[in-house]
């Protein structure tokens, strides 16, 4: 009987793993990094478990349960607390929340990386369309045949147009949102032949994603924005569906090459910097492959004559 109770009192090894990574992190700062007064050479490098307690706000015997992997309902503010008093790295706050079971959603990063930093991932993928968004879908960069399915070019009437260096089009008022696009501007409705019947499905894509920064103001933003703008998207909004958006069929049109059929794969980035890889890939034996190089062959001869009118206007300057 006393062994199985023994038994039952060691620590599950998350929790062990937490106590062991806190006293290695502990060790690494010292008092004056934290406004402590340095009373000279310590037998054990860093700070004390009560000097970590006293600033983070917790009790000493709850910080040194922690330490021991006993405190098996910590809170993810605690945690919090505790990594800013050690100076832990973003990704260093969210291993701790890992290995104590609670929430780890990286905060959103103050600035986007730079698109043209971007651009590589997408072009990779030509003649097959891709993009990259952030977490509120604005389009952070996109390779030619994704701007011209999705009507980011130039060209595009309206104002969900994108502009920029190099072979892509962005820069402009606002970003493109798929989103917004896709419920607002007629134009890209015609590139989705299947639009009504999708269009749950976009919608419970979106939430699930942007649950994940639900915080961030730009979401609640949008879905207001779009609950006035689009009756069919409030409906849908209030539907509270929700959907895994890794992968899936999508059926693009384009009046060159008519429908255009593939499977959607989305991937990941790191979560720190919130981006994710949409690649439309050609379904075998649609043609969608052989239409895209055709497709491409359209959209090289109109940026070359949109390059041409350019350099004429330049000229006439």
């Amino acid at each position: 009987m006393a062994n199985a109770a023994s038994a039952r009192r060691v620590a599950p090894p998350h929790l062990l793993e937490l106590g062991r990574f806190l006293m290695a992190r502990r060790a690494e700062v010292s008092p004056n990094q934290v406004g402590l007064p340095d009373a000279g050479k310590r037998r054990t490098p860093g700070l004390r478990r009560e000097e970590v307690a006293l600033l983070a706000g917790v009790g000493v015997s709850w910080y040194t349960w922690i330490e021991q992997g006993r405190a098996e309902n910590v809170s993810g503010e605690v945690l919090d607390s505790i990594a800013r008093v050690l100076r832990l790295s973003e990704n260093q706050r969210l291993y701790l929340r890992q290995l104590a079971g609670v929430q780890a959603v990286p905060l959103l990063p103050d600035a986007p990386p730079e698109a043209e930093a971007m651009r590589p991932f997408v072009e990779n993928w030509w003649p097959n369309p891709a993009y990259i968004a952030d977490h509120a879908w604005n389009v952070v960069v996109a390779n030619a045949a994704a701007e011209t399915l999705l009507g980011m070019t130039d060209d595009h009437p309206g104002d969900a147009r994108l502009g920029g260096p190099g072979a892509g089009a962005l820069g402009r008022r606002r970003p493109y949102n798929i989103l917004r696009e896709f419920f607002t501007n007629d134009g890209v409705r015609s590139a989705y032949p299947l639009w009504e019947k999708i269009a749950p499905t976009v919608v419970a894509r979106f939430r699930s994603q942007a649950a994940l920064h639900i915080e961030d103001a730009a979401i609640p933003a949008l879905v207001e924005e779009l609950r006035v703008a689009s009756p069919l998207f409030a409906q849908l909004w209030d539907r509270h569906e929700v959907l895994e958006d890794s992968c899936g069929p999508e059926v693009l049109t384009h009046p060159a090459v008519g429908d255009l059929h593939f499977t959607r794969a989305t991937l990941d980035f790191t979560r720190r910097i919130a981006l994710r890889m949409t690649v439309f890939l050609p379904a075998p034996g649609t043609g969608t492959e052989a239409a895209l190089r055709r497709m491409s062959h359209v959209t090289l001869a109109q940026r070359m004559n949109l390059l041409g009118r350019d350099d004429l206007v330049g000229e006439a300057r």
